[in-house]
């Protein structure tokens, strides 16, 4: 082995290219000025091949232009080879630096032939065309999507924002009629009995309202959204990376108004108090809202003998809502506790925290000015099924808020 890689560069017995040529200087010259320009043309081909990969890093098959690169730079090495043994006959060398290129060229070959069907897969400039015109269109098409989705939001919201404004109107009107009432209270028993028969139809109306728009919201709406959202994610799986992160982004903002329209619809009237009952829609409700305000919320509930009929359940619940809303608000409660149980011919509501507490006297007093009507709002709806709240409140030792509702055979509001 030693004396073959000795003999690559020893001319041994053999005698220099030139004398083939009888050392005619322009038979020389020629050889020499040609193979010498093959060999530069071939070495700067191959330069250019890697400027071009370097630059092109998203080429498909980029690997096969470094072997045409190696491939090539052998070839122009065998004319150099060629200008070098018209004086050295170092023929071992040259016919070493053949078979490498022999080598090189005949592996490219074989790497080239599978490579061609594939080449030939990919797509012509005008296939490229006719796709980026596609695509622009999925564009608009998302584009018109955000903006019909945009305009519903805006409907949505206008929609949402008269209804509130209604009820908020009739409420104060009632509160209005019922404070004039209570002035001329003992000389008219029956126009008591009128306001609160207004107060229960009002409030049946009020939740026939919420459960309708709740209703809208989930079936309309929601299902508007969603096939929104189906046809963007059909859209992702056919064009895939080439739109996809316009298309995620379209996905994530009917996502987002779908959790918004989903959570609107619960707030409104959550549809567990329909399907399942009061214990569950208290559950579900209480669970939901102290975990979004980051407080510890238990509820307790005993199984209940009795059959509740839907205004009861709906009384209840409401002022549950109320009771948990101004613990979030304003109590700065770290813990809250709801309780419900059966006693006998009553439905007994506890809710219990740990916060600041309040003035409730003074509460009282400025719900009678139109403000802070939550109070208001929980007595109103307690008296109206002839039922008994209790408040008791302790500065910085928290609030307990004891409701008893008769449990009625039929439900109907109580004068």
């Amino acid at each position: 082995m030693l004396e073959y890689w000795k003999n690559l560069f020893i001319a041994g017995p053999f005698i220099p290219h030139g004398h083939c040529y009888l050392w005619q200087p322009e038979l020389v010259w020629l050889h020499i000025v040609s193979d010498s320009f093959i060999a530069l043309a071939y070495y700067s081909i191959p330069l250019t091949l890697v400027y071009f990969v370097r630059q092109r890093e998203d080429l498909p098959f980029n690997w096969i232009f470094l072997l045409f690169g190696i491939f090539i730079i052998a070839c122009g090495t065998t004319h150099l080879m060629e200008v070098w043994t018209l004086w050295h006959p170092t023929y071992w060398l040259s016919g070493l630096v053949k078979a490498i290129t022999a080598v090189a060229s005949l592996y490219t070959a074989l790497e080239l032939i599978p490579l061609v069907p594939k080449a030939l897969a990919l797509p012509s400039p005008a296939q490229l065309e006719l796709t980026n015109q596609e695509l622009r269109h999925q564009i608009a098409a998302r584009l018109q999507a955000e903006e019909a989705l945009q305009e519903i939001n805006q409907k949505l919201e206008i929609k949402v924002k008269n209804r509130t404004v209604e009820l908020a109107k009739a409420n104060e009107e009632l509160r209005a009629e019922i404070a004039q009432r209570q002035q001329a209270e003992e000389i008219q028993r029956k126009t008591q009995k009128r306001l609160k028969t207004l107060s229960g139809k009002l409030i049946e109306a009020q939740e026939a309202e919420r459960r309708l728009i709740a209703r809208e919201l989930h079936d309309e709406i929601g299902q508007a959204l969603t096939a929104v959202k189906i046809n963007l994610q059909a859209l992702q799986r056919a064009y895939g990376d080439k739109i996809a992160a316009s298309v995620h982004e379209s996905i994530n903002i009917v996502e987002v108004a779908l959790q918004q329209v989903r959570s609107l619809s619960l707030d409104l009237r959550p549809s567990l108090l329909d399907d399942l009952g009061l214990v569950a829609a208290l559950r579900w409700y209480v669970d939901r809202q102290t975990k979004r305000a980051g407080i510890i919320g238990e509820f307790v509930a005993e199984p209940l003998e009795t059959k509740l009929s839907t205004n009861l359940e709906t009384t209840c619940f409401r002022i549950a809502q109320e009771a948990l809303t101004n613990v979030i608000r304003h109590a700065q409660a770290q813990q809250v506790t709801i309780k419900l149980q059966q006693r006998e011919n009553q439905l007994c509501l506890v809710i219990c925290d740990d916060g600041i507490g309040f003035d409730v006297p003074a509460a009282r007093e400025q719900a009678t000015k139109g403000r802070s009507l939550g109070l208001l709002g929980m007595e109103e709806r307690t008296l109206l099924v002839g039922g008994q709240i209790q408040v008791n409140s302790i500065p910085q030792r928290g609030t307990e808020i004891h409701v008893r509702l008769p449990l009625t055979e039929n439900g109907e509001w109580r004068s």
